[in-house]
Parts: C-alpha cells; structure tokens; sequence
C-alpha cells in the first residue's frame, strides 16, 4: 500500500546522503540476522518459523533506527508518530522477498511544529530503511489520509485489517482501531464479503482454477496462501475473529481441519520461502525449475517407485488441496449466518426452518445437511447417497455436514471399502441418467472415494514429473469418469455425436465406469500398470463379490486400456492383419465399444490440449474397421469386402460436386486411381477435393502447398511434390528451421508418384505459424527442393541462433526399439523422445543417410514427449525394397537414430 513521491501526505527527500551511523548499524544487524535465519531454513525449519524469525528481525531493525532518529531530536518532546506494520508484515508472514510495508501515522491535529517533527522522523526513516537494505514500501499519512485512500482502494483497505503497531505513539494507533471497526459497518459487512469473494473468484480464474497445475502458483492460485488470507478477511469481519486457532475455538473449522490448514500453510510457507533464497527474488510459482531446484534444496530423494520431484509435488498438490478446503469452508460458514438475520428497522428474522427431505437429509438456507449429528454413523452408504440428493435438489452440501462426514469417513477407516451398500450407492450414482458427474469432486476431495477405493487412496495427489501429464493420477481418473458421464448424459453431443450414441447404447455402463475407475491404479506398483490394475481389479470383484462376467469384462479393459490410443496414433490402420489380429483380441463389438469409450474418455481427460480433431479421426478409423471385421466374422463373410476400387470411385463421386473448375473436376478420376489405401480411409471429401487441387499444381510446378487454420484446433499443413528419398527429411527440415512445429505427420505416396504429406503445425507457443514464419519456410522448401540448400546443414544453421529455445520442462528419456512383428511387409521403429526443434528432420534424415526408406510415418506428440512410429524398408537399391530382417542391419538403424537424436539436444 505504499505511496509513491508526490502522492496526499507522503514525504521523500530526494537529496543523497551518506547512510547515518543507525543505517549502517542496522544493515549490519540486517545481513547478520538474514544469514542466521538461512542456516536454520536449511537445517529444516519450518516455514512459521522462518517467516516469523523475518518478521521479528525486521521489527527489530525498524525499532532501532525508530528510536535512534527520534533521539536525535534532543531538547524536544518525542515525535507523535506511529509505525504500523501492514498487509503481510501485519501478519508476521514475511517470506525472504516479501514486499514490507509500512506506515507512518502522523497526527491529524498537531502543531505545526509536532507535525514538522513528526514529518521529518518518518522522511528520515524512509531513507535509513533503504540505506539499511531493507526494501520497505513505505508511506506518511495522517488518520484522515488514510481512511481516505481506504475508501477507495480496497486493496489498502484489505491490508490495513492486517495492521499492528511495530512501534511508536500506541494512542494513534488505538485511533486507527476503532476507525476501521466504523468504516467496516459503515461500509456494510455483507458488501466486504461479496467484494472478496468475487476478488477470490477472479484471481483463481487468472491463476488457474485448479491445484492439479503443472506449475501452481503458491500465493495467487487455488489452495494457495492467498486464499486462506481471504478466507481469514472474511472470517474477520462477520466474527471478529482473529486467525487459524480462533476460527477452531469459535466452532468455525473443526479442529482437525485447523490442524491440517496450519500444516499446509508451513509447507506452502517453506516452499516459498527457498524459492525465494534460489533465486534471489520474489518468486512464487513452482516451476519446473524450481520444482528441481526446491526437491533437492529441501532433501527429497529419488524412491523405487517415486521420482523426489514428484514426492514433492504430492506433498505440494495436497497442501493446495488442504487449504482450499479449509478457505472454501471457512468462507461457506461466514456466507451463511447461523443467527437470525437483520430485518430492517422492523426488527430481526426468525431463523429459517429447514425443510426436510427424507429421514436423513434437509435443506436449510438453500443448503443439503443432515437432520443429527449419528445420521452417518447410522448408514455409512449415506456418505455417498448425500451428494446424489444435493446434485438433485441443486444446492450445495453444507460445510457442517461436510466436518460430520470426514469425522465419519476417519472413524470407520479401512470400513468402508467392504461395505456393499456404500459401494451400491456409489455405482447407481455412476450410471445414474443424466448426471453429468457434479458429485464426483467432492467425494474425492473429501476422502470418501479413497476410502471406498483403498486403490485410490493410495495415488492421492501422485504427480507424474511430465508435461502431457496434467493431473495427478487420482485426478486424472475423476476427471475420466466425470467426462464419460458428460457424455452418457448428452452433454457433448454437439462435439461428440457418435460417440454419445454409442455410450447412451451402453447395456452395461456399469461395467464400463469400473473399468475406467481402475485403468490407471495400478502405477506406481512396478512395470505394467495395466498388469497390476488388472490384479486390483480382481482383489475388488472378490471384496465387493462382483458378478464374476462383470468382473472378467472389467478386468480385460483395464488391460487392454492402452491398445486403441497405441494403435491409432502408432500403427498403420491399413494394414489388415493388424486390424484382424486386434478384432480377435476384442472378440465382441459390445468389448470394442465400451474400450473405444474409455480410451477416448482417457485421453480427453490427460490435459485439456490433448484431444486433438487429428487423434479422433485415427482412433475413429481403427473404431470402424475393428467394428466392420467383428461385423464381417459375426455373418462369416470377409471383412471389408468393398475393394479398394470401389472405394476410390466412391470418394471421387463425393468430391467431384466440390469441385467448381472444369480441369479439376476433369481430373477427379485420375486422381482418385492414384490414392493409397490409408487416404480413403481416413481423408474427408472437403479435404481430398483441396488435395486435388494442391495435386494439380504439383504436377504441373513440381511443389504445392498449403497452410489453413480450422475452425478448431491446430493449424493443418499439406505438402505435395514428386515422390523421393528422403522427401520426408527435405520437408521437416524447412519447418524445423523456421521454429514451426510438428504435432503429427501423415505420409502418403500416390501410386503416380505423387507425395501428399499431412502435417498438424503450430507457433513454438501455441497457434498458428506466423505469416512471415510461414512464408521463409515456403522459401526454403522451394531451395530444399531444387537442391540449392542441404538440409543439414540449413537446420544447423537456423537453429543455433533460434529464439525458440528448449524450456526448462521435464526430461524425457530416448528409447528407440524395433517391432517386426507387427507387419508383414515393413519393419516398424518406434521412437520416443523428447520433443524439441529438428527432431523429426533429425531422425528422417538419420534414417535417409542409413539407407531406410519411410513408407510411412506415424507422429504424435504428448506434451514434450515425442511418441513417433516409422515402418521401414530398405531403400531401392539396397538389396530391393523389403523388409528389414538383419539383426546387424536393425541395430544399425537404431543406432543412427539414437545418434541423431544426441546430437540434436547436445545443440539444444
């Protein structure tokens, strides 16, 4: 709340002078009392304790030099001033960095000459505080000034309730007092609170309005210190009350609950305080940087089964959590008044009576709660029934409930998992017609879904240290169920058409719900988390005494959860003894469903980036063939009996009415004989008709190309040139030169020897490719093409002086592997990597020089990780076009693009 110079009642000199003998003493006491409270912060300290140890020292200095410049006043009666402590320097929660702000109140009716003493000490202060070192947001007002700004700033108003005398005249700061307490009510009580609570709405949306951040913010964003802060401002000014352990004692957070906020707020609290001392500044966001620096500074250690950085971000992410339950409680008991409200000048309200709706549960002032404090401990299975009867009546469960529930979730322990009715409860809410899933949050945060799923218990807030990994894993599978009830209910049916049919066709989704319930809780227990969910999966069908068909069909699909997102982003959905072998897996169109099902509502649920319009068209297309092969072996007729012909004449009878130019519609036919098997798969008539007309411009120039943004998602680029050697490596390296990124590839070469490559593309940041971006890169595909350029050498060149640096984001370990199962005719060569600039020009370029050809190429990207597929041959001319079947030859392979890929990060 500082004022800067010229500002009502603040007083700066601008004059230099040499720091006074007070100064220099204190900046001495300064730096000697910081390196102590160091040394204790890195000898494990709490985070109260170190922000209270600051706070102390920092009162110490500004008493010092207080006094030693009214001293200076000698002969003359002591200055009326009062230094008062505000904002978080109020609240004795000084970080290392923390802004510390003070104010000097200066007398509002003095003399002239009290008031020039009075003046001059606080004008003298100013300075010696900075010459001292100590970075003070300082400012000189008088009561009146002060109320004032007040008025009209509610942050300054925010943080004087946060005031405290440091030292100085305690009369005029008793004054102060009793001047907030009249502006509060004058100001109205219930206007505060509705200013905070839409001030608290606002920064959690601008910070993320979620604890499951990649990088969470640990002052501004949700669970963080700041919400607590509201939290208490609300607290304050309906109860008077004065901060955590008040808030307990007046019955406004359970006990437990203040036990638990305290011990989030110390971790919150230390965290911040070494991000602070590692970089100097005020820094509060954890970055991965910072999550590197902060695990090993505060002694984390990497386990067998958890990385240090992610057991700091567990313990980080349910701290969040911590205190944002605690400030959204704390807040719910203020909004609601448990007295009977004001009614005018006609007097008070009686209280409302609550209105009953069933022998357990009442709504009272527009919340659920329960009629007494044993209805819980009567019928455990009421634990979970109490969201579905609030998500039916639209109205919030009360936080009293809320404290009498996680008593009882704590009192029954391990209980709960074997009790049926409880689990009963909860599978009519998961099939439950048209929920959308609204109860699914809470029962998490509360516990109630850890304890009735021990398996989910145990993956509370496990972080996974990468970007395509969002959320935690128990988030990350609450969202999943959410999404998949979303869909059940219609609600994505605009965006999702056919997938909602299917989910509503469900004659099981029991069994389905289980199945994504679980996909993801076997990590964390060894390799194969699809093995080990699995084996979960069985311990809870005996536990729970499942149906034992339910039980196999749920236990398959998390199995087998992985194989559709593999297949279609990795694997070529031409190749029908893929499809075949994966239809036989499947056995029945009701098991393909229900996994074409979860794996959308898994992926669709990693981050909110990751479903992407290119990942539905191939997840759709392995959906349509596995579902044709099940079909074709049901009525034991061949599977795709249409042939390739037919296909062809049927997409060139779709795009012809497209198509306004004679010549192009002329050449619709010869076109459509040239298109492979994978294109009239997957292409859709509106974009063969335009890749007919790049077509026509390739033949007739020897390039086309073609950047367009869709209506949603990335930007699409489409490439088409004479078919050669390495065209792949030519084509990547003028993107990767030009900091355009490649999301997927998509590689087709027309039987006219015609390439017609598909690219999804984006900015480094996000977005489209700039114009100018898009318009070198043009230029040097056209000298890439010609062979004035070499690619190498043009991709080295760029990217040494490239402003698109790699960010600090997690490593990813490289692995290449070989799969010669997989296809009859190619070798497929699996790469995953971290993504940066170059990497797919690196590796085709690799695999060029080591004499592979690329007959098709599958690229993915999930967050930094490059996930890539390429089915190989040898080139023409190396012992013809056929598979590669030498061992020596594979490893050779491997070996190139390994190789390629170290060089490229050793430039990064």
């Amino acid at each position: 709340m500082a004022l800067q110079p010229g500002d009502p009642g603040t007083r700066v000199s601008s004059g230099k002078v040499s720091p006074s003998p007070a100064a220099a003493a204190a900046r001495t006491r300064l730096e000697a009392g910081r390196a102590e409270i160091l040394d204790r912060h890195r000898a494990g300290a709490g985070g109260q304790e170190v922000v209270r140890s600051i706070s102390a020292l920092t009162d110490e200095v500004v008493q010092q030099m207080f006094a030693a410049i009214s001293g200076e006043l000698q002969g003359t009666a002591p200055p009326r001033v009062a230094l008062i402590a505000t904002g978080g320097y109020g609240r004795k929660e000084l970080s290392p960095r923390s802004d510390v702000d003070l104010l000097a109140l200066l007398p509002e009716d003095a003399t002239a000459a009290e008031r020039g003493r009075a003046d001059g000490v606080a004008e003298r202060l100013h300075r010696a505080l900075w010459d001292a070192g100590l970075e003070a947001g300082f400012a000189a007002r008088t009561l009146g000034q002060t109320l004032a700004l007040a008025r009209e700033d509610h942050t300054a108003r925010t943080a004087l309730l946060d005031c405290r005398l440091v030292c100085g005249d305690p009369t005029l700061f008793k004054d102060l007092e009793r001047a907030m307490v009249t502006e509060l009510e004058a100001r109205k009580v219930e206007e505060f609170i509705q200013e905070k609570l839409e001030e608290l709405q606002v920064r959690r949306k601008r910070y993320g309005g979620s604890v499951w951040l990649l990088e969470p913010h640990l002052k501004q964003g949700k669970g963080g210190l700041r919400d607590l802060q509201a939290a208490l401002w609300i607290a304050r000014v309906r109860h008077k009350v004065a901060g955590l352990g008040e808030a307990g004692e007046r019955g406004l957070l359970p006990a437990r609950e203040v036990k638990e906020a305290r011990a989030a707020r110390d971790l919150l609290w230390r965290l911040r305080n070494e991000l602070h001392y590692a970089t100097g500044r005020r820094d509060d966001r954890l970055t991965f940087d910072n999550q590197r620096r902060a695990a090993t500074a505060l002694g984390y250690r990497d386990s067998p089964t958890e990385l240090a950085i992610e057991q700091l971000m567990r313990e980080t992410y349910i701290a969040l959590q911590e205190i944002a339950r605690a400030s959204d409680a704390l807040i719910d008991r203020c909004a609601v008044e448990d007295a009977p409200r004001p009614a005018g000048i006609f007097g008070r309200r009686p209280p409302i009576p609550p209105k009953p709706i069933d022998n357990a549960f009442q709504l009272w002032q527009g919340r659920v709660t329960v009629h007494d404090r044993e209805v819980f401990a009567r019928r455990p299975a009421d634990l979970v029934r109490i969201f579905a009867v609030a998500e039916t009546y639209g109205a919030p469960v009360y936080s009293y409930a809320r404290d009498l529930l996680v008593q009882e979730v704590q009192r029954l322990g391990p209980g709960l998992a074997t009790d049926r009715d409880a689990h009963f409860e909860f599978w009519q809410y998961l099939v439950r017609e048209g929920s959308e899933g609204q109860a699914l949050a809470p029962l998490h945060e509360l516990g109630i879904l850890g304890a009735l799923f021990p398996e989910v218990g145990r993956l509370r807030a496990r972080a996974q240290h990468s970007l395509y990994h969002v959320y935690t894993v128990d988030t990350h599978t609450v969202f999943a169920l959410q999404r998949l009830m979303r869909l059940r209910a219609g609600a994505l049916s605009d965006a999702e058409p056919e997938l909602t049919r299917i989910a509503r066709a469900q004659q099981r989704p029991l069994v389905l719900m289980l199945g994504l319930l679980f996909h993801d809780l076997g990590k964390g227990l060894g390799p194969d988390h699809s093995a080990r969910g699995a084996e979960l999966v069985r311990g809870y069908a005996q536990r729970i005494a499942m149906d034992p068909g339910d039980a196999a069909d749920v236990e398959w699909l998390v199995l087998a959860h992985l194989k559709m997102s593999h297949l279609s982003q990795r694997r070529d959905l031409e190749d029908m003894a893929l499809i075949e072998s994966f239809a036989r897996e499947l056995r029945t169109v009701e098991r393909l469903e229900m996994l074409y099902l979860l794996t959308y509502t898994d992926m669709a649920s990693v981050s909110p980036e990751n479903w992407t319009d290119w990942k539905s068209r191939l997840l759709r297309l392995l959906y349509e063939k596995a579902h044709a092969t099940l079909l074709a072996e049901e009525l034991d007729q061949p599977a795709h009996a249409e042939s390739l012909e037919l296909r062809r004449e049927r997409i060139g009878r779709a795009i012809e009415p497209l198509l306004e130019e004679p010549a192009a519609r002329k050449a619709v036919g010869e076109f459509a004989r040239a298109l492979p098997e994978r294109y009239v798969s997957t292409a859709r008539p509106n974009d063969a008709a335009r890749h007919l007309k790049l077509w026509l411009v390739a033949r007739r120039t020897g390039f086309a190309a073609e950047l367009r943004q869709p209506e949603s998602g990335e930007a699409e680029l489409t490439l088409v040139a004479p078919d050669r050697a390495g065209l792949l490596a030519l084509f990547s390296a003028a993107l990767a030169a030009n900091g355009i990124d490649i999301l997927a590839a998509e590689v087709n070469s027309l039987e006219d020897g015609i390439a017609l490559d598909q690219f999804i593309v984006r900015e480094p940041g996000g977005g489209t490719p700039a114009a100018g971006r898009w318009e070198a890169a043009h230029a040097d595909l056209l000298r890439l093409l010609s062979g004035a350029e070499d690619s190498h050498r043009l991709v080295q060149r760029r990217l040494r002086r490239a402003s698109w640096a790699a960010s600090a984001a997690p490593a990813v370990e490289t692995k290449v592997r070989v799969d010669n199962l997989s296809s009859e005719d190619c070798t497929i060569l699996d790469v995953f990597t971290q993504d940066r600039p170059g990497l797919l020009h690196a590796i085709a370029d690799a695999l060029h020089r080591a004499g592979a050809s690329i007959e098709v190429a599958r690229i993915a990207t999930e967050g930094n990780r490059a996930t890539d597929a390429f089915y190989l041959r040898e080139a023409a001319g190396r012992a013809g076009a056929r598979k590669i079947a030498s061992d020596h030859r594979l490893s050779e392979l491997q070996a190139a693009v390994a190789t390629a890929i170290a060089e490229l990060a050793g430039r990064s």
